[in-house]
């Protein structure tokens, strides 16, 4: 059997943490735990699994800066990454491993997932049943293959999905740790530039979507436009296989990142932010309702704000 490594970074995970890796060990691939400062048991929690596990400490840095220290841990020929509060459905490294096993010239592999929703009181239900299963191994032709100009309009790949070449790692490189948000994707993007990715039909990974995380306070930065503004400025629009993305699709997706995360602030009262990110906007798509609306509404807020000195 090809041997593989998962990945898992955790953090404050002591409620879901164990299950994970009793679920991450049914495949009898090594796993690698770094425990990224946590102030809970779960250190407690990882070390209780003796040697059957491998766990790595350090000072809270980031799931970036964790995944960094798992990848150059990692032996193997595959690298699989899974979060401390999500599931893998049986079969999903095995059916992962032998796709890679079986077409030399994919680098990385990915599956469908299905979310697991928060309750209203934040807890959550027992997992669902899975929706597939992972034989046979089918892809998804449109979302699979050379996938730069796929993820410069969206990130079609969820990190717990994942499984990669060791080699390919190694050839893109780390994490990068700039990004609070959203190095997953960058990572995706420079994956696409070396190697085809294919995505597998079967619904292989459970990703639990926690009430918090949608209120969550919003960003300084804005980090999804960073990362597609730094793939354009180093690669533009076209694609290793010649493919080219239009203007028009990357400048809609850019004025929906600026306009969520306008939003997001104002809906958080901080009226000066949400102008500039309105006024980026409407720069990348002028004739925008909704954009101008909120650049208004914002700025309105702004002056008020002002007057009544705040």
């Amino acid at each position: 059997m090809h041997k593989a490594t998962v990945l898992i970074p955790a953090f404050n995970e002591e409620a879901t943490v164990g299950r994970v890796i009793s679920v991450a060990r049914m495949a009898g691939f090594p796993v690698v735990v770094v425990d990224d400062g946590s102030t809970d048991n779960s250190l407690d929690i990882l070390r209780s699994f003796g040697e059957r596990i491998r766990v790595i400490t350090q000072v809270n840095a980031g799931a970036a800066a964790a995944r960094n220290a798992g990848l150059l841990a990692a032996k193997g020929e595959y690298i699989a990454f899974l979060d401390a509060d999500d599931l893998w459905w049986p079969g999903k490294l095995t059916a992962q491993a032998n796709y890679l096993g079986t077409h030399p010239d994919v680098g990385l592999v990915y599956s469908a997932w299905q979310e697991w929703h928060a309750r209203a009181d934040g807890d959550f239900d027992p997992p669902p049943a899975p929706e597939t299963s992972p034989m046979p191994v089918e892809i998804v032709p449109e979302e699979s293959g050379w996938m730069y100009n796929r993820l410069l309009l969206d990130c079609a790949i969820h990190t717990t999905t994942v499984m990669i070449r060791s080699n390919v790692a190694h050839a893109v490189g780390l994490f990068d740790v700039s990004l609070r948000r959203g190095q997953d994707y960058d990572y995706w993007l420079r994956v696409s530039r070396v190697t085809p990715i294919h995505k597998l039909k079967a619904v292989l990974s459970l990703y639990r979507i926690h009430r918090e995380s949608i209120t969550r306070k919003p960003h300084v930065a804005n980090y999804g436009y960073l990362v597609i503004k730094n793939a354009l400025d180093r690669w533009g629009r076209v694609g290793p296989d010649g493919s080219v993305t239009p203007k028009r699709a990357v400048d809609r997706v850019l004025a929906r990142m600026w306009f969520g995360y306008g939003y997001t602030h104002y809906i958080a009262g901080d009226s000066a932010l949400a102008v500039n990110a309105f006024q980026h906007c409407i720069q990348h798509r002028p004739f925008w309702y909704s954009g101008w609306m909120y650049w208004i509404k914002s700025s309105v807020k702004w002056l008020k704000q002002r007057v009544a000195g705040k």
